[in-house]
């Protein structure tokens, strides 16, 4: 997702596959996969839970040694502890979503919440989203069909709040695994640069370059 003088762009409309230039494998702008977005989700909730968990053992605790009470987890007060974590959840998605279009898990794998124009969200939009998402996972997770199915690849929430969720790492290469990285170039899937060759990164794209651009496309 790339910005211009003249405004930010609309994601680009590609299902799959690498952006390939001279200066590397791109993926910026792209439409993120199911597996991204997975591994993003599931990153953002054991976030959630581990500082929840944290939260609430520290809270006993305090209870415990300072007022003498005890705060113990129970079936008449279970439902109280699930609504905690339920607005701890709201709290750390939204105010993430508002300030940066990003959660820390989405930050790990280089994804961003953004509007299906391509622009920030707003404060409200970010707060559609987050309460909206519970909606797809109703009838078993139809709602998140959408995600491996659709063009646009937006869940049942993402249609709701009017979003999509892009790859985003800003100018510079996405960051693969070593291994992955090295079998793609092999196949002339992907080209990078070397830093012991600065001619390399900085010459124009030959027609070399162009097939392999095209290629990558298909």
């Amino acid at each position: 997702f790339q910005h211009h003088a003249a405004g930010p762009t609309c994601p680009r409309r590609k299902r799959s596959g690498f952006h390939v230039t001279a200066s590397g494998a791109r993926v910026s702008g792209h439409y993120a996969g199911a597996f991204t977005r997975l591994a993003a989700f599931l990153i953002d909730w054991f976030i959630i839970a581990a500082v929840y968990g944290m939260l609430v053992a520290g809270g006993q605790w305090f209870a415990s040694a300072f007022l003498g009470a005890e705060l113990a987890i129970s079936d008449d007060n279970r439902l109280v502890w699930v609504f905690g974590l339920a607005g701890w959840a709201y709290i750390y998605t939204a105010v993430g979503l508002t300030v940066s279009g990003r959660t820390p898990g989405k930050s790990l794998l280089g994804l961003r919440v953004v509007t299906r124009r391509g622009l920030p969200l707003g404060a409200a939009r970010a707060s559609a989203r987050v309460v909206a998402q519970p909606l797809s996972f109703l009838l078993f997770g139809l709602g998140l069909a959408g995600i491996v199915l659709g063009r646009e690849r937006r869940a049942l929430h993402d249609l709701i709040a009017g979003t999509a969720v892009v790859y985003d790492w800003g100018d510079r290469p996405a960051e693969m695994p070593a291994p992955l990285t090295q079998w793609l170039e092999r196949r002339g899937v992907l080209m990078i640069p070397r830093e012991d060759n600065p001619s390399e990164v900085d010459r124009e794209p030959n027609d070399s370059d162009r097939e392999v651009t095209r290629r990558a496309a298909q």
